[in-house]
C-alpha cells in the first residue's frame, strides 16, 4: 500500500512524458491506440483512483503542453488506467454555447465508478 502511494506520482510523470512524446508524432486515432498499448502494472500498483487523484492535482504542470485540461487529463488517464488493466473508452464531443463551438474530452470505463461523464449538451464526435 505504501509503495503504491509512493510510486503513483512517478508512474504518472513517466506516463505524461510518454504521452507528450506520442502527441507530437501521431494522428488522433493512432495516438489513442498507442497510448493504450502499455504493460499492465503489478497487482499491488493497480490503483486507478490513486492515479486519478495525482493527475487531478498535477495536470496543470505535467506535459503535454498546449492542450485543454480535459484533453490532457483524458490522455494521461487513458494511459494510466490501461496500465491498471481497465479498458477505458476515449470520447470527444462538441456543443454550441451562445453561437460558439466548445469541445470536451472524457473517458468512460464500464464498471468503474470514478470514470468521468460528459458535461450536458456535448454531442460525441469521436469514440475510441
Amino acid at each position: 500500500m505504501m509503495a503504491a502511494r509512493l510510486l503513483a506520482p512517478l508512474v504518472v510523470i513517466m506516463a505524461a512524458m510518454r504521452v507528450a512524446w506520442l502527441c507530437r508524432r501521431l494522428p488522433l486515432d493512432q495516438l489513442i491506440e498507442r497510448i493504450r498499448r502499455v504493460p499492465t502494472l503489478p497487482k499491488g500498483l493497480r490503483r486507478p483512483e490513486a492515479f486519478q487523484k495525482v493527475v487531478n492535482r498535477w495536470y496543470r504542470w505535467l506535459p503535454p503542453r498546449g492542450f485543454r485540461s480535459c484533453l490532457k487529463r483524458s490522455y494521461l488517464l487513458l494511459d494510466l488506467w490501461s496500465r491498471c488493466g481497465l479498458e477505458p473508452e476515449f470520447h470527444l464531443g462538441v456543443r454550441t454555447v451562445d453561437g460558439t463551438k466548445d469541445g470536451h474530452a472524457w473517458l468512460t470505463v464500464e464498471g468503474f465508478d470514478a470514470a468521468e461523464i460528459p458535461a450536458d449538451g456535448y454531442q460525441e464526435t469521436f469514440v475510441a
